[in-house]
């Protein structure tokens, strides 16, 4: 039977549910560039906290190699050198602070944070592409990264008038960074082992299949719709953590 069928822990029904959510959140990252954490994070740890934000971060390399891939000649240099600085020294605040949380605090923690990174993203905030914002933006992502995976608001509020190009370019170099950084300092500050890592390959069927159709759903699919429903989901998600 399917539900009989375990793998790391998980019943077949969950590794269905699991493929699915990947499927949307690489849909939703690839179409409009960001959303990827925002989608899959809250909605992962409502199947199973095990899988953010190590495995998650670690899985989500698929999507954002795929984002940068013939693009590179979009990327301006400094910019990831201001937004990497900020990242690391973000992302080790984040994973301080969260050593103070207990376990059983951690749904809760990740619904406020998920609901804080929806405000952020709704707040109408301008910021420029230069250094200063690129970098101070980037120290609050890594914080809240750090802390739950999620690092996206602040920087896509700084790259909200660049072209669809580029921004997709330029982030999708900025999250191999920003989840490179998390893996690390997660590890060595031993709340990550490999055996973690090693559940990033439930998720890979459902990116697979993502990087394959979004192209076609990108076409169909208006932009402006599919952020409105990614905080739809992202707000509904958060609920459910603040209640669980």
């Amino acid at each position: 039977m399917l539900q009989s069928a375990l793998v790391f822990g998980l019943s077949g029904t969950e590794l269905l549910i699991i493929t699915a959510i990947m499927v949307l959140a690489t849909v939703i990252q690839m179409a409009i560039g960001i959303g990827l954490s925002l989608c899959m994070i809250p909605l992962l740890a409502l199947v199973s906290p095990e899988l953010v934000p190590g495995p998650a971060a670690l899985a989500a390399y698929c999507v954002m190699i795929a984002m940068v891939a013939g693009k590179t000649r979009l990327i301006v240099p400094g910019e990831i050198g201001w937004g990497a600085g900020g990242l690391l020294i973000g992302t080790i605040l984040g994973v301080v602070a969260l050593s103070f949380v207990h376990p059983e605090s951690l749904p809760r923690v990740f619904g406020v944070l998920i609901l804080v990174a929806v405000a952020l993203s709704l707040s109408g905030l301008s910021l420029k592409v230069i250094p200063q914002h690129i970098a101070g933006a980037s120290i609050l992502s890594g914080i809240m990264g750090g802390m739950s995976g999620i690092h996206g608001p602040l920087i896509g509020l700084v790259y909200a008038r660049e072209s669809p190009e580029k921004v997709r370019a330029t982030l999708g170099l900025y999250w191999i960074v920003a989840y490179t950084l998390l893996i690390v300092i997660h590890m060595a500050a031993g709340r990550l082992a490999l055996p973690d890592l090693a559940r990033a390959v439930v998720l890979l069927p459902g990116i697979g299949l993502g990087v394959l159709i979004a192209p076609a759903i990108a076409r169909r699919v208006d932009g402006r719709r599919m952020r409105i429903g990614l905080y739809a989901i992202a707000i509904a998600s958060a609920v459910a953590l603040l209640l669980r």
